[in-house]
């Protein structure tokens, strides 16, 4: 385990990702690593647990003479289980930390730090991540966490992790514009293509054009173009893509299109990408999204 004697705010950006151990916390470590490695950042691995309960569940049905014995077991199979995910760190530092009591709140915690650019978990978990679908765990911290939390389903290893094209959701609401500047954060340091993709309201006339690999909608063009006028200042390399039809379809449609590797959305939105609110579409697009997703709060620190 890494030591860093810095105060918070002196500290290098970090991503922080929450693991139990479990092939979705598996997927999220992965993940959160390879990104770690793009973006040059560091690594901060937390796992959770509650004795005796999560101690039982890991280590197995064993005489556990007390908290800190079942601390020391549960340390060194987190040590285990991050050199299988991770590998060889080559050059990435990794802190890897266990935190006694509930997950929600030692995750919270590590994403209030200043330093913590990003925070990562998987769909779904068990262990301490016990039952951790959207409206448990992963909700609350899409929810309340102040810097943006990627949400990681499916198989994936460290070094399959790529960010040559994002897919962001964009509404003209003010969540949808901050998580279009976290996307283009994202473009400026990796050289990522941008793809801002919008839902047109229904009865919104629509043709098709030349200059674009799906229709676009005539009146609507122009106002897509004027939202992403900070993508041209920062020349950000971008398509628009505009498509009639349930915001949580056209999203997933536009990430499967261009092959997309992230999509980035605001945690509300208030038109058309749109009532995005974690009950309903960002909800829905964490679950099932083929991708993963980052919701990007209300304040964001960037």
């Amino acid at each position: 385990m890494e030591e860093d004697l810095r105060t918070p705010t002196q500290r290098p950006a970090r991503i922080v990702v929450g693991v139990d151990q479990s092939p979705g916390s598996r997927s999220a470590l992965a993940w959160a690593a390879g990104v770690a490695r793009l973006l040059n950042l560091r690594l901060r691995v937390i796992q959770a647990w509650q004795y005796p309960s999560d101690a039982i569940v890991r280590v197995g049905y064993v005489h556990l003479t007390d908290a800190e014995h079942s601390e020391d077991r549960l340390a060194a199979d987190l040590q285990r289980f991050v050199r299988e995910v991770v590998g060889e760190p080559s050059g990435l530092k990794i802190r890897i930390e266990e935190a006694r009591g509930p997950t929600t709140e030692a995750l919270l915690r590590a994403a209030s730090e200043p330093n913590t650019a990003m925070l990562v978990v998987g769909s779904r978990g068990l262990g301490g991540f016990r039952g951790l679908l959207l409206g448990s765990v992963s909700r609350q911290l899409c929810e309340h966490a102040p810097c943006p939390v990627t949400v990681v389903r499916g198989e994936i290893a460290s070094d399959q992790v790529r960010l040559k094209t994002l897919v962001v959701g964009l509404d003209g609401s003010e969540q949808a514009s901050r998580a279009l500047a976290f996307a283009g954060d994202l473009a400026e340091q990796t050289g990522s293509r941008v793809v801002v993709a919008h839902a047109a309201e229904r009865g919104t006339s629509i043709e098709a054009s030349e200059f674009h690999l799906t229709p676009v909608a005539t009146g609507v063009q122009e106002e897509v173009e004027r939202w992403c006028a900070q993508l041209h200042q920062r020349g950000v390399d971008h398509d628009v893509a505009i498509k009639h039809g349930d915001p949580r379809t056209v999203l997933r449609q536009v990430v499967a299109e261009h092959d997309a590797d992230l999509l980035i959305v605001g945690s509300h939105g208030a038109t058309t990408v749109a009532h995005l609110m974690l009950g309903s579409v960002a909800s829905s697009l964490a679950r099932h999204c083929e991708v993963p997703v980052t919701i990007v709060p209300h304040v964001s620190r960037r």
